[in-house]
């Protein structure tokens, strides 16, 4: 008997190919973008959760409390294990990681720049869990000198040999044994590190004030709780902690807070991150896009059946009038229905797979489905298959099976079900309202895209590329370099500096007016240039003058944006006054390091992204006795050929330094990658949201044919009596567009206020106009009605007499 059924059912499908197409693309298509969207929300949510014991381990952060608001780092300082280890029997482990670039070498031929080399104390396999191959946990990073490389490090540096015991030259100077083969990193850590040196081995390279430092340099500390530990009560502590170490003043300014590890991905409020980070809402956000899609396509499914089953009530009249039972038929219905979605789930599964390289490069991913996830994935599809199955298929089966064979024949199956009819409305609105929403949404994400790249960012970004200077020697000798490339005809002028805007967020000084007390010091930014940087860069003077290298005491002068003025309550009349930079003493004192006059204020520019505030800035001139801050160089390129003029640069780089690769990157590429989770969104939705109206047109087909079966004997009589082709056009599309005019007005409501609270994200945004939404409309409504016309003009311009014939 089921055999039976499935035959029949199979029959159907082959005889009206067309319809079972569009019926299993249309599934099969929702199911795949459902699969791809959740496994890229599913990788995004995984980082981290390798180890072991995730749910204990814990990132102390720095909060700085400012004016202006909260400023979170994800960084702290070294002195900051100790403390917390010394002050709170909650904590099992600290470790803490510093990561530089250096030089690796293993011989003449394999030397390389080495951009991910970490230091971390001994007790790092204490608190995190990164597979070590060969070697000894326990003493792994116990002695100075000791280092710990990734397998693939392994085969770069010593090829098959066993890398075990041998020594790696760092920086050109100290030898580090290899005590240790790590695991290569998992993909989802957001702790990247090729090379894991000893601790201890700072002391040595950059001496022992790093050890125990509440100023610098930044570092990354990870800490381990037991089982049960009230976290929060331990962050309420740390206030406390502060005053003991730095003083009361300190602990005012400046805070910590504990980030549980499997947040850390998924957080984006904190400044000087380790690697990319993904902001929660983008997530929530794509996995309700994920469930409307595969909604819609089942929306879409039903209603392509529902359409189907009216074309077929003849069909079941005849069935009836042969002895078939009300039960036969419902089972008629639901195996075949069943079956189509057995087929679309499998077709789904194979557009996934084809479709998962295009969608990596959209989302800038390597996912890849593990031989582990595919029971996993196929017992997914099914359930949706069975459940979508019995649903398509249980209302048309009781719906026709309860008519009488008379009924059925005489084409009155139609008129006695006004249930159908709303709940074709209901279908039909539905999908609508999500396609008119993505379209809106998509739009007003691109806008703000637009906006934030063509905004003016307070300085000149084009024509400039910035190159890395990483070892002291071609720091402390970097005017050299610099005086060459101003002699190149390709170079219209260079400058140096510790850090760049648009590419790296800045550090904070305490900061004192002179004759403040020093309860009164401010935090403010700082950002340690040459005298020709707030030049090159094209910073604009509001008041008083920028710096002048012919004046030898502008090296002790400072610049201040518009920020920090407001802050300080100073104006012009107030320009050449001594402003202090420095710290505070753990007795409230104010311990000045740098003291300068103001002779000018900048026009505040944005060195982060459009999604922060500016902060206050101060503008200093790099010391002599602080070459380790001259470690970027800007370069203003003339106009010409480009690859000519970085050629030239190189050329002179390779003269200047035989020792330090060639890096460099181009800022205005660096200002855009800042944009980069923004960007990627807008793709995702614009593919996303193209598929939601291709799939809601489809059901918008289904719909207008079941229509155009309906009125056929109507739109047959209206012809004969001479009704136009417009007008029939008109009666069976004035309902759709109606629902679909309906659909767009909640939708705009929806969308406003989910895109409001998503451009509150941005300190800098576009302000929504009423243009955005008619355009959208404008779009799904000629798509809608382009959709409907084929329909209904083949409808309009068939001949009366085929609907008439046996009337």
């Amino acid at each position: 008997m089921i055999k039976n059924y499935l035959k029949m059912a199979w029959r159907n499908l082959i005889k009206h190919k067309g319809h079972t197409v569009i019926n299993v693309f249309g599934l099969g298509v929702g199911m795949a973008c459902f699969l791809l969207i959740l496994f890229f929300v599913k990788d995004e949510s995984s980082f981290d959760k390798f180890h072991q014991d995730y749910e204990r381990i814990y990132r102390v952060t720095e909060v700085n409390y400012t004016e202006g608001g909260e400023n979170y780092l994800a960084n702290a300082y070294s002195a900051i294990g100790p403390a917390l280890q010394n002050d709170f029997p909650e904590f099992e482990a600290f470790v803490r990681l510093h990561i530089e670039e250096f030089s690796v070498a293993n011989g003449p031929e394999k030397k390389f720049q080495e951009p991910l080399f970490a230091f971390a104390d001994s007790t790092f396999w204490k608190v995190l869990d990164f597979e070590l191959l060969a070697g000894d946990e326990e003493n792994a990073l116990a002695a100075p000198f000791s280092i710990v490389i990734t397998e693939t490090m392994a085969k770069k540096y010593f090829g098959e040999k066993d890398a075990m015991g041998k020594t790696l030259k760092v920086e050109g100077q100290n030898d580090f044994q290899v005590t240790g083969i790590l695991k290569d990193l998992p993909k989802n850590s957001h702790l990247q590190f090729d090379f894991l040196a000893s601790f201890i081995s700072l002391r040595q390279l950059q001496g022992g004030w790093m050890f125990n430092n509440w100023y610098w340099p930044p570092m990354y500390t990870y800490v381990k709780v037991p089982e049960g530990v009230d976290v929060a009560g331990v962050e309420a502590k740390f206030p406390g902690m502060v005053e003991k170490y730095l003083g009361k003043l300190t602990a005012e300014q400046r805070g910590y807070k504990m980030q549980a590890m499997e947040d850390i991905h998924t957080t984006t409020d904190y400044a000087n991150e380790l690697g990319k980070t993904t902001n929660k809402t983008y997530l929530y956000i794509l996995t309700t896009t994920a469930f409307l899609i595969l909604a819609i396509a089942c929306v879409n499914f039903m209603n392509l059946s529902l359409a189907r089953s009216i074309s077929r009530s003849g069909e079941v009249g005849v069935r009836k009038v042969f002895g078939a039972i009300r039960e036969q038929i419902v089972f008629q219905y639901l195996s075949e229905s069943i079956l189509v979605t057995i087929i679309s789930a499998v077709i789904g599964f194979g557009f996934f797979m084809l479709a998962m390289p295009a969608f990596n490069g959209l989302t800038e991913k390597s996912l890849t489905v593990q031989l582990s996830d595919i029971p996993l994935i196929l017992g997914g599809l099914f359930i949706i298959a069975l459940v979508v199955g019995f649903l398509s298929g249980i209302y048309p089966a009781l719906f026709l099976s309860g008519f009488s064979p008379a009924a059925i024949l005489k084409g009155k199956v139609a008129k006695q079900s006004p249930f159908a009819g709303l709940f074709k409305k209901a279908l039909i609105t539905f999908q609508f309202v999500i396609s008119a929403a993505l379209i809106i949404s998509t739009c007003i994400i691109y806008f703000q895209l637009q906006f934030m790249r063509n905004s003016a960012l307070g300085f000149d970004k084009e024509q400039t590329v910035v190159l890395e200077v990483r070892s002291l020697p071609d720091q402390t000798r970097i005017k050299t370099f610099k005086d060459r490339l101003n002699q190149l005809p390709q170079v219209k002028g260079a400058a140096v500096s510790s850090r760049i805007p648009g590419h790296e967020g800045f550090y904070d000084y305490n900061v004192l007016p002179e004759g403040e007390s020093a309860e009164n010091n401010m935090l403010f930014m700082r950002l340690e240039t040459d005298l020709d940087f707030s030049g090159l860069y094209q910073f604009e003077i509001v008041a008083g003058r920028g710096f002048d290298n012919r004046l030898s005491t502008d090296s002790l002068a400072y610049l201040i944006n518009e920020t920090a003025a407001a802050q300080l309550g100073w104006g012009e009349n107030d320009l050449n006054k001594k402003l202090n930079m420095g710290s505070l003493s753990q007795d409230g004192s104010f311990r000045a390091v740098h003291t300068g006059n103001v002779i000018g204020i900048v026009k505040d520019f944005n060195f982060v992204s459009l999604h922060s505030d500016v902060d206050p800035v101060v503008i200093s001139i790099i010391p002599n006795s602080q070459p380790y801050m001259q470690g970027k160089i800007s370069v203003k390129l003339a106009p010409g050929n480009l690859k000519e003029s970085m050629a030239a640069i190189e050329k002179e780089w390779r003269q200047f330094s035989t020792a330090s690769q060639f890096e460099y990157f181009f800022l205005d590429d660096s200002v855009e990658r800042m944009y980069d989770a923004e960007k990627q969104l807008g793709q995702v939705f614009l593919t996303f949201s193209s598929i939601c109206i291709i799939l809601a047109c489809l059901g918008l087909f289904a719909m207008t044919t079941l229509l155009a079966a309906q009125l056929k004997k109507e739109i047959g009589i209206r012809k004969v009596l001479g009704a136009s082709i417009g007008s029939l056009v008109l009666l069976m599309s004035k309902g759709y567009l109606q629902l679909i005019a309906i659909s767009f007005v909640i939708a705009s409501i929806i969308t406003y206020l989910v895109m409001e609270k998503w451009l509150e994200n941005f300190a800098y945004h576009i302000q929504m106009q009423v243009w955005y939404f008619l355009m959208a409309g404008g779009v799904l409504g000629l798509i809608s009605f382009l959709t409907m016309s084929f329909k209904s003009l083949k409808a309009a311009y068939g001949n009366p007499v085929d609907a008439l014939r046996y009337e």
